[in-house]
Formats: C-alpha cells, sequence, structure tokens
C-alpha cells in the first residue's frame, strides 16, 4: 500500500534531519527524539493488534467457509479497528508544528533552518497518515467482507476466492510489517539523540 510507503519514507526523513545537528541545542533536540520515539511506538503498538489478529484469519485459509467466517469476523472487529488509528497520532504531530512555528520554542533552533521546512513537511505528511492509514484499513476490510460473500454464496469459486483472499491478506501483512520495520528503524535512531 502507496500509505504505507509513504510512512516508511517520512519516519526516516524525520530522522535523519534531526540527527544531523547533535550538540545543537541539546535539551530540545532531546525531546524532539523522544516525541519521535512516542509517535513511532504507539504506530508499533497499532500494527501489532492488526497483525495478531490476522493470525486466526491466516489459520482458516485451507477451509473456504471457516476462512470466510474468519474473515466477517475481522471485518466486524471494532476494537481492531481502534487499535489499528496510533493513538493521538495527529494530537502529537500537530503539537510538534506547533514548536517547530514558535520562535519561542528552542525546538526550532536544534535544526538547520535550512531543513526545518523539510522537517515541518514530512511531519504533516505524516500526520495525513492517521485518515490515509484508516482509510486504508476500511478499504481492506471491504473487500475481505466481499471475499466473504463470494466464498458463501458460490460454491463452484470457493476454492478461488479463498486463495485470492489469501493474496489480500499476505499482501496487506507485508505491507504492514515493512512498515512497522520503518517505524522501529526510525525510532533506533532516533534514540542516539538521547
Amino acid at each position: 500500500m502507496q500509505v504505507f510507503e509513504a510512512l516508511k519514507q517520512a519516519m526516516k526523513a524525520c530522522a535523519d534531519v534531526v540527527r544531523w545537528g547533535a550538540g545543537i541545542q541539546e535539551s530540545a533536540r532531546k525531546g524532539l527524539a523522544v516525541d519521535l520515539q512516542v509517535i513511532c511506538a504507539n504506530c508499533d503498538t497499532a500494527y501489532d493488534a492488526v497483525l495478531t489478529r490476522l493470525v486466526p484469519i491466516k489459520n482458516a485459509f485451507s477451509d473456504p467457509m471457516a476462512l470466510a467466517t474468519e474473515l466477517r469476523a475481522f471485518a466486524a472487529d471494532g476494537t481492531t479497528r481502534a487499535n489499528f488509528k496510533p493513538d493521538h497520532l495527529c494530537g502529537q504531530v500537530d503539537q510538534l508544528l506547533i514548536r517547530l512555528s514558535s520562535n519561542l520554542d528552542p525546538l526550532k533552533y536544534s535544526i538547520d533552518y535550512r531543513r526545518i521546512d523539510d522537517v515541518r513537511n514530512y511531519l504533516r505528511q505524516f500526520g495525513n497518515f492517521d485518515g490515509a492509514i484508516f482509510q486504508s484499513y476500511d478499504e481492506l476490510v471491504a473487500e475481505l467482507d466481499r471475499i466473504a460473500t463470494q466464498i458463501q454464496t458460490s460454491a463452484s469459486e470457493r476454492q478461488e476466492r479463498s486463495r485470492y483472499a489469501q493474496h489480500v491478506i499476505e499482501s496487506f501483512e507485508s505491507d504492514l510489517r515493512a512498515a512497522q520495520a520503518a517505524v522501529r528503524d526510525a525510532k533506533t535512531q532516533t534514540i542516539a539523540l538521547i
């Protein structure tokens, strides 16, 4: 999914820019590093919740009717949907943007002034992921619900639809794991700043 790829790039770019000026406005930079780590941790936890919820679906790949039941259960799972949205992501990003815009906040001066707009743009982009990630999840759920209906209503196409469901789930899981790895990498990079 494109949204996960963009998330990986934004996190990596923020970590790279923050790492550049070690020693400048040390306490502000440490605060920014901590803020970025909290954002990364929230994303990581959210992705883990979804990956855990995919296990019963993957266990049902060999049984089309059980798979349809699991796909419907996943589609109706409001708890997983709520967990998929990283807690307070928009608020955390907005707070950093406000601090980076304030002439009175030392955070603004802890980053190379030539790169401050880059950081703001990355953070704005990251903040926009809040809705985009939720939308990608909703699109997945809608697709899985359609597949479950097709499995349940067409005996002749059950195996084919089951294989397609497996492809959709594996593709989503792969994208999600790649985004999670990038978030973990960005978190690791910011640890060096503390």
